[in-house]
């Protein structure tokens, strides 16, 4: 029986002599891709590690070593128990972790940053009257700050957020550390300078802190 629809010879590619056919080469099949997958980003991993060592030197610098008798400056948190007088913080203690906040200026040995930051070890303005030491705390200065025979010409910050007590205690501890002697300021000689200079809303200028030495003191007419 004849094929009704026979090939069409006429048609059909000519084989072309000169050529060999390959044979279609084996591709290996690839996995599936996997939906939203996508590798993790160098920034994430940076910004982890960041944080991990933020943490960490937090946890350091304030832990106090995880002593429950440690103070704690925050307010509302008990640290004695019921009936007993609260415990008084040690101003040495308390005033190195509160210098945690001056030492990227100062230094952690209050030996400044030549041509910047006036040192803190060996200044006048921190061991001679301690009423300046708080006008200071207190307002900031500016206009060239002199230490050592030197001149810095960076204004100093005020800090009259903290508490008297957190003045104090920093003060202290920037006046008896580094081989400074000088004696301790209490929280009520701050209290007494803060409430004379109340109405301050500028820097002091050297030339005030030295005109503010020689007049009677605020704190001794106060009889602190």
């Amino acid at each position: 029986m004849m094929d009704p629809h026979p090939p069409d010879l006429a048609h059909a590619p000519a084989e072309n002599p000169g050529t060999t056919s390959l044979p279609t080469p084996l591709i290996p099949e690839l996995d599936d891709p996997k939906d939203d997958y996508e590798p993790t980003p160098m920034w994430w991993v940076f910004a982890v590690m960041a944080l991990l060592g933020w943490g960490g030197w937090y946890l350091g610098t304030y832990s106090g070593n995880f002593q429950a008798d440690v103070y704690d400056e925050r307010p509302g948190v008990a640290t004695a128990s019921v009936g007993a007088p609260a415990p008084q913080a040690d101003p040495m203690v308390l005033g190195k972790r509160l210098y945690a906040n001056c030492q990227a200026c100062h230094q952690a040995g209050g030996e400044g940053v030549e041509g910047t930051y006036p040192p803190l070890r060996g200044s006048e303005w921190v061991t001679g009257d301690p009423e300046t030491v708080v006008r200071i705390l207190l307002h900031g200065a500016q206009g060239g700050m002199e230490g050592r025979g030197k001149t810095y010409n960076q204004a100093m910050p005020a800090w009259k957020h903290f508490r008297d007590d957190q003045l104090a205690a920093v003060a202290t501890y920037v006046r008896g550390s580094w081989g400074n002697t000088a004696a301790p300021i209490s929280t009520e000689t701050v209290a007494t300078v803060r409430a004379a200079t109340a109405d301050r809303s500028q820097p002091w200028t050297m030339a005030e802190l030295r005109r503010a030495r020689q007049e009677p003191s605020q704190v001794a007419a106060a009889g602190v």
